[in-house]
């Protein structure tokens, strides 16, 4: 076992990108042996002790993405059949009461859709949609959290910035214009609500009868402020104005309230610890927006700065096998990112490997290397 630990800002090249890629790619064939037909959810730092969840949880449209992914890569059918056997476990969440249902329904079905035009995810996305509008408040001019998973018996009465980008995203993939019209109304409720003058978000708020109040201080969390990043440069993509404005914003308070690139779980909390998966976020965030800004060279170069950064540090580590035992195409040594923040049981947060967080660092790996468009993922 190698921990990569470098120090210094040099960055990483493409060819240790495309190394990191595949390292990644290797864990999941491990991941996927060890845990079966469940879905992997977490594992506290570097155990390998998954937690499974036989239904997914909110995170089981990663562990689809994760092949969904390799597919796009690798151009393998086999790839994109396991991807399409895994969104299909996913189903039953169409009927769940929460928002979070469209983080499970973007990466697990709609990315078949997007890249493969996989039919069974053609019929998901649609399902996940239809459903999802249903939930849309009126009076809230949004969709609320929702009871479950986690949301409680006050969840209808919140929003929560976490689904913001693949709230944006699936129901803007439908062919309806009222299933656009009311990402738009989310978006706005959302901003109203969370959003700061100097670029900083709160990651929730919740509904007292006049009106939304938001909770907490807002861009505290890192990773809450990267998911705002990244549902800001999603509107940015579709909408454009002043979407791309408050996006640009909330990257330069990101950049300004954050100089290491390997953040702190949250600002000012010299106990909390880093949060290395919302600095990939951001990252991935930064990629969408600067490909729509003329002077977004900048931003493109902050973002390769962090995932190099992430790749150096020792939450990124290198398992090494006997090659001679591996068979297939690979080396047999694969890579463990176990730089995610996690709430593991009540009043315990941990550094875990996760299917997200896993699935967020491919993702802007690949995108650095031009195997996908930075606001699809």
């Amino acid at each position: 076992m190698v921990a990569v630990n470098t120090t210094g800002d040099q960055p990483v090249s493409p060819r240790e990108m495309l190394q990191a890629i595949e390292l990644l790619f290797c864990r999941m064939d491990a991941i996927d042996q060890q845990c079966g037909n469940e879905f992997p959810l977490f594992s506290p730092g570097e155990s390998n002790r998954w937690t499974v969840s036989q239904g997914g949880s909110w995170a089981g449209g990663f562990w689809s993405a994760c092949w969904w992914l390799r597919a796009k890569v690798t151009d393998s059918i086999e790839d994109q059949r396991k991807a399409s056997a895994i969104s299909r476990q996913l189903a039953a969440k169409t009927a769940i009461d929460s928002g979070y249902r469209s983080l499970i329904f973007w990466y697990g079905a709609a990315l078949g859709a997007l890249w493969f035009q996989d039919a069974h995810a053609q019929q998901l996305t649609q399902l996940s949609v239809n459903a999802i509008t249903h939930s849309f408040n009126p009076k809230l001019n949004c969709f609320p959290l929702g009871t479950a998973m986690g949301g409680g018996s006050r969840g209808n009465q919140a929003v929560t910035i976490d689904s913001f980008a693949s709230m944006i995203q699936l129901l803007s993939s439908s062919d309806q214009n009222l299933h656009r019209f009311m990402a738009q109304r989310h978006t706005e409720t959302m901003l109203a609500a969370c959003y700061r003058d100097n670029g900083a978000v709160h990651a929730t708020a919740q509904f007292d009868g006049r009106g939304f109040h938001p909770l907490g201080q807002a861009g505290q969390w890192s990773r809450g402020q990267a998911w705002a990043m990244l549902g800001l440069s999603r509107a940015a993509a579709l909408w454009g104005e002043p979407y791309t404005t408050l996006a640009r914003n909330a990257c330069g308070y990101w950049i300004t309230s954050r100089p290491d690139p390997l953040t702190p779980n949250r600002l000012g909390e010299s106990i909390s610890g880093y949060d290395p998966s919302a600095s990939v976020i951001a990252a991935l965030a930064m990629l969408s927006l600067a490909n729509l800004l003329p002077d977004g060279e900048s931003l493109r170069i902050y973002s390769y700065r962090q995932i190099s950064a992430v790749i150096r540090s020792q939450f990124f580590t290198i398992l090494q096998t006997d090659r001679d035992s591996i068979p297939d195409r690979r080396n047999g040594d694969s890579a463990i990112f176990w730089g995610c923040s996690y709430k593991t049981s009540p009043g315990v947060e941990e550094l875990v490997e996760s299917v997200w967080g896993s699935f967020f660092l491919m993702a802007a790996l690949c995108a650095l290397t031009g195997f996908v468009e930075p606001r699809h993922c």
